[in-house]
């Protein structure tokens, strides 16, 4: 997930967030995480078919699924967690992720079925600060806000199985400002059409259909890359957004069955109102992800 702008509102939805954890805690406790350190060995990650795996890194991190997976599994990253859910089984299958801050490659061994998993949290630690590392993930953990919430609960609306899908009180459809194809992304490489959209904490996410217009495959990245076939969204998106989520990472050629994907905005007002900040590319731009 891309953090596009600063906001002070995060840090009074982060407090109520650490409340309302905590007051949920009481009430409810729930299995301790599973804790790994990482020694350059793959990790074995086994995802229960009805539940989300929520996998802890050190820092923030980017992803690579291999094609055999593009459509098997639904994947947020943000803040250094990947929050995977399987729509089906599927055997040992590894997983590329790289630390941002230290470029770091870590090796995981996904495996989904319907056995049941040890927990629903997998935190992932250096050997040389396993301690600290543990503590910080679990403040990162308590400090998942409605950004993040958001943009989980619209991935799993569209991508879920119809068995799995959970209700959210706190979070409503409403409608999509438009329905016809909007200049989002400059440079006329992809179309971009918004298909639905939920509010919720007072933010919106607007999931959007990209669609690539070209006859290559492109990597949807949020950093400059050195690749000719890559599209940097965190300099070609138009509009003022908080954040910024892709369902996959690369569009296959047009024409081609995974020519298309789905892109998450949020933001703090109506989308239209946040696509009118077309004034110049986004400047403040913090890259938490490009997964």
């Amino acid at each position: 997930m891309l953090n596009l702008r600063n906001n002070p509102m995060q840090i009074i939805v982060a407090l109520f967030a650490l409340l309302l954890i905590s007051s949920m805690a009481l009430a409810d406790p729930t299995p301790a995480a599973e804790r790994i350190v990482w020694d350059k060995r793959p990790i074995a990650v086994h995802i229960q078919g009805d539940q989300e795996r929520i996998i802890h890194f050190p820092s923030d991190v980017r992803y690579w699924l291999p094609d055999s997976l593009q459509r098997k599994v639904s994947v947020v990253s943000a803040n250094g967690v990947l929050y995977i859910r399987a729509a089906e089984s599927f055997p040992a299958t590894r997983i590329r992720v790289q630390s941002l801050i230290d470029q770091t490659i870590y090796l995981l061994d996904v495996t989904a079925n319907d056995a049941k998993s040890v927990s629903d949290e997998l935190v992932i630690m250096k050997p040389d600060g396993a301690v600290n590392q543990a503590k910080d993930q679990t403040q990162n953990r308590k400090a998942d806000d409605w950004r993040v919430r958001l943009t989980r609960y619209a991935a799993q609306q569209l991508y879920a199985p119809e068995r799995l899908l959970r209700g959210d009180s706190q979070i409503k459809r409403i409608p999509i400002d438009t329905e016809q194809s909007i200049p989002l992304v400059r440079g006329h490489q992809l179309n971009a059409l918004p298909i639905a959209a939920w509010q919720g904490g007072g933010y919106t996410v607007t999931a959007i259909k990209l669609r690539n217009n070209t006859q290559r495959k492109q990597s949807l990245v949020f950093s400059v890359s050195p690749k000719t076939d890559s599209i940097n969204l965190a300099s070609t998106l138009r509009g003022r957004w908080l954040t910024a989520a892709t369902q996959h990472e690369f569009l296959g050629a047009a024409g081609n069955d995974t020519d298309t994907t789905t892109l998450y905005l949020v933001s703090d007002r109506p989308f239209i109102e946040s696509l009118g900040f077309v004034a110049a590319p986004n400047k403040e731009v913090k890259e938490a992800t490009d997964g």
